[in-house]
């Protein structure tokens, strides 16, 4: 009976015991249907969303198929994870669009992990950033390309270079679209990036990785992201990306309501070492690990959102709660997600219980199970 339910207030742990109805496919303590969670659950929280995520068990977004889609979205369970935005590699605007489209069609075909919408990463980004991105991707930033995508209104946060955006009018375009802005791949001085927050940025992508650093004389993106108080912060936990201490004085500069825990993982994840396809880039995956083949280059992950969760308390000393909190209640306040990310009175019954370990041992989406560590 030590079951530890992550309520309204998820900073605080309600150790009584506590009865979840799913109630036609919300939250409820009062009314419907009572779940009986197995004796193995430790922890019961929302279910976790991940807002940057490129494909896992040999697929990718990029595949451009309802198969791929489908495949991923049964993958991401096994996890802990109930939404995610599938995640574009840089490309020219027709192939793109075409990708939207799929994605748009796919949304009520996928049987797992719900899509919220689409996080288009590039393809308006600096080569000088280039990171695991195919620079013959690349297309001019300015309002007129990314409003030429015929399918932009499942697109919900787009990764560019502040730096290249004249008068900020990309940015401002983004804001007056509701799509989040989000600063990745960038070249920008600290100064930059804090006008682009003043025109509407809402977001650093994967913060440390594939931007300018810190830098006592000639302050970049990341010295930005200490000093931003609005955007979120995306990082990836996987003790790779992001060295121990770096990660220790990010969350102890940031806090735990702005940072984003991410996966970033591409078609390698839960799959054997070897060679992979990203964007038409050769990567090995080795272990823990994915790099380009030709420069050793990071490129993107193999992590898991669980684990995300373990390695972010452990390597930078946050509480459980906390790095909880960062895995699905601050992407529902960065999306403006009303129902997600809260085990509250009426919020969607989209719930991931784990074990002491944090393995997951079952899933719930719309109050109905999943994922059963069991039966998979």
């Amino acid at each position: 009976e030590n079951m530890k339910i992550l309520l309204e207030n998820i900073l605080q742990n309600y150790n009584e015991e506590k009865h979840i109805f799913n109630n036609n496919g919300k939250i409820s303590q009062k009314k419907g249907k009572e779940i009986n969670f197995s004796k193995e659950v430790e922890y019961i929280v929302p279910g976790f969303i991940d807002q940057h995520i490129h494909g896992l068990l040999g697929y990718d977004t990029m595949d451009n198929t309802e198969e791929s889609l489908i495949q991923q979205s049964k993958g991401l369970l096994k996890e802990g994870t109930t939404s995610f935005y599938p995640t574009t590699m840089t490309a020219d605007l027709n192939r793109l669009d075409s990708v939207l489209k799929t994605i748009k069609d796919s949304v009520l075909k996928v049987k797992g992990a719900q899509i919220l919408g689409v996080h288009l990463e590039g393809p308006f980004i600096n080569v000088d950033k280039i990171g695991a991105q195919n620079p013959k991707g690349i297309q001019t930033l300015n309002v007129e390309n990314i409003s030429s995508l015929e399918n932009l209104d499942i697109v919900k946060m787009v990764t560019y270079a502040p730096e290249l955006d004249e008068n900020y009018n990309f940015t401002k375009f983004l804001k007056e679209k509701n799509i989040i802005g989000s600063v990745g791949h960038s070249n920008a001085t600290t100064e930059e990036v804090l006008e682009a927050e003043k025109n509407g940025l809402m977001c650093f992508t994967h913060l440390h990785n594939g931007c300018s650093g810190y830098d006592h004389r000639n302050p970049g993106v990341v010295t930005a992201a200490y000093i931003s108080d609005k955007a979120h912060k995306e990082i990836i936990a996987d003790g790779i990306h992001i060295e121990k201490y770096t990660l220790m004085s990010t969350y102890k500069n940031i806090g735990s309501d702005k940072i984003n825990l991410v996966t970033d993982a591409m078609r390698a994840k839960s799959m054997e070492d070897g060679e992979y396809d990203l964007g038409g880039l050769k990567v090995i995956k080795k272990g823990n690990e994915a790099r380009l083949k030709d420069s050793g280059s990071l490129a993107g992950s193999v992590l898991e959102m669980n684990k995300a969760v373990k390695n972010m308390k452990d390597l930078s000393e946050c509480t459980l709660e906390e790095a909880f909190k960062m895995a699905s209640y601050n992407q529902s306040q960065l999306f403006d997600l009303k129902t997600k990310g809260l085990i509250k009175e009426g919020y969607d019954f989209d719930i991931t219980c784990l074990n002491k370990e944090l393995e997951v041992v079952e899933v719930y989406i719309k109050g109905e199970k999943v994922y059963d560590k069991k039966s998979n």
